[in-house]
């Protein structure tokens, strides 16, 4: 084969390799996107009506990971997204995760919650201390305050624990421009207001 037979068949693999890179990338982002609408979704649906005399029905004893469990937004950053159960890559991949042994309710200590910063969590990077995080579950809407902002190692779960000013901690990998596995963590703690 010739000098110009290599070099397009060359060019031909890169842009079929181009071409299969992008149908996945996009593939992975309508992925999302359903799965974000479906969890909005059910988050909506009107509470069953309980029928007088009916035993009311029993409370979720466990949650499995994937689980819907509300929706996080910070309006000032235009931030929103639906949280569900874990913190694996699977469930990362379709939004944020609340990070199991953390608190699941408002006032049971500290919920954290974690999505990736080239994703769901982007819009972080311009957080501010006061702005308003607000959490959404079938339970009822509850509303944060930024207190404040660290970037910690990533084995440096101290952060999660419950403390004055924590009662929400967003959890995301730092610095927001880096490739591959960034080698700290990007840490939002909020104060309950409502």
């Amino acid at each position: 084969m010739g000098k110009w037979g290599w070099s397009a068949w060359i060019g031909s693999a890169l842009m079929l390799g181009g071409v299969a890179v992008f149908g996945w990338f996009a593939w992975v982002c309508c992925e999302a996107s359903a799965a974000q609408q479906r969890a909005r979704e059910w988050l909506s649906r009107p509470p069953r009506i309980q029928i007088r005399g009916a035993r009311p029905a029993a409370p979720l004893a466990t949650l499995h990971p994937g689980d819907v469990l509300g929706e996080l937004s910070v309006p000032r950053l235009h931030l929103s997204v639906m949280v569900r159960e874990g913190d694996d890559a699977r469930v990362l991949s379709f939004g944020a995760g609340h990070i199991p042994g953390t608190a699941l309710s408002p006032g049971d200590g500290n919920i954290a919650i974690a999505a990736h910063r080239d994703t769901f969590f982007r819009p972080l990077r311009a957080i501010r201390r006061d702005d308003v995080v607000t959490l959404r579950t079938p339970r009822g809407v509850s509303r944060f305050a930024v207190s404040d902002v660290e970037i910690v190692g990533p084995r440096d779960i101290g952060v999660l624990s419950p403390a004055p000013g924590r009662d929400l901690t967003l959890v995301t990998c730092y610095p927001f421009w880096y490739l591959g596995s960034a080698p700290r963590r990007f840490i939002v703690h909020a104060r309950r207001v409502a």
